[in-house]
């Protein structure tokens, strides 16, 4: 339901973490709302929410079309099987696309050392070591660890969401979005892919700050995703000029 405080479309390029957002209630719904059998797939309330929402949606769809005197009517056999031809071409393409391959060497290259937690524990025990010979204070000990904990949440998140957005933006432009002058959601989508490569940069070079050790990973990682983010910007051109609902419309907002 829409209120004074929405803003319309915020939800469309946003990354999807609704707990670090700051714009959460000015979306539709956020997760945080959503019971917790509503969360569960394997629970009924978590496929009722989902069929109440398509519903909902559907109305809003059809009287739309009725005020812009569009009419809805179902596919034809032919329109159909043309339709399900352009996605199988389209998929065969993306599925080649040098983003797509890079973003599988990254993801490749980070799942085993995301869940290696020798680094991050081996960390705690030497800084809780140093507490207690005097080296070092509580407070810079708690400070590290959750600095630590906090760069494993955003490799974590991001890790799949830029092959995501990436997928989506190329979709979206082999499908000859129309020149019509107004903003590409391609391009949308491409900003969120390169502001999560940007943060997962960001999280990468904290992390090799803090655990030296991890050197080799870091900066194998880091090289993989520097060539997606200049692969990614030769692509959508224009994907850096995007204006995101909310997002974009203020200054000095960190996501």
């Amino acid at each position: 339901m829409q209120t004074d405080n929405f803003i319309p479309e915020i939800f469309n390029y946003c990354d999807r973490w609704c707990e670090r957002c700051t714009f959460t209630s000015r979306s539709y719904e956020s997760t945080s709302k959503l019971l917790p059998e509503q969360l569960d797939m394997n629970n009924k309330a978590f496929w009722e929410n989902i069929a109440d929402n398509f519903a909902k949606a559907f109305v809003l769809l059809e009287k739309a079309a009725e005020k812009f005197g569009i009419e809805i009517s179902p596919l034809t056999e032919q329109e159909e099987a043309a339709y399900k031809k352009q996605e199988e071409d389209i998929n065969a393409v993306i599925k080649k696309h040098a983003l797509v391959k890079l973003c599988r060497k990254y993801e490749t290259l980070m799942i085993p050392f995301i869940n290696d937690a020798d680094p991050h524990v081996n960390k705690t025990r030497e800084l809780v070591s140093h507490l207690n010979i005097g080296i070092t204070n509580e407070e810079n000990v708690v400070h590290t660890v959750a600095n630590i904990g906090d760069c494993y949440d955003i490799l974590n998140w991001y890790l799949f969401l830029i092959e995501a957005k990436l997928r989506r933006a190329l979709h979206g432009s082999l499908e000859n979005e129309e020149d019509d002058g107004y903003p590409k959601d391609s391009d949308g989508s491409a900003k969120i892919a390169l502001i999560s490569i940007e943060k997962s940069m960001a999280a990468l070079s904290r992390l090799y700050e803090i655990l030296p050790e991890t050197e080799d990973t870091v900066l194998m990682a880091l090289s993989v995703l520097q060539q997606l983010q200049v692969k990614a910007k030769e692509t959508f051109p224009m994907a850096e000029k995007f204006k995101r609902p909310g997002f974009d419309d203020c200054e000095n907002l960190l996501q």
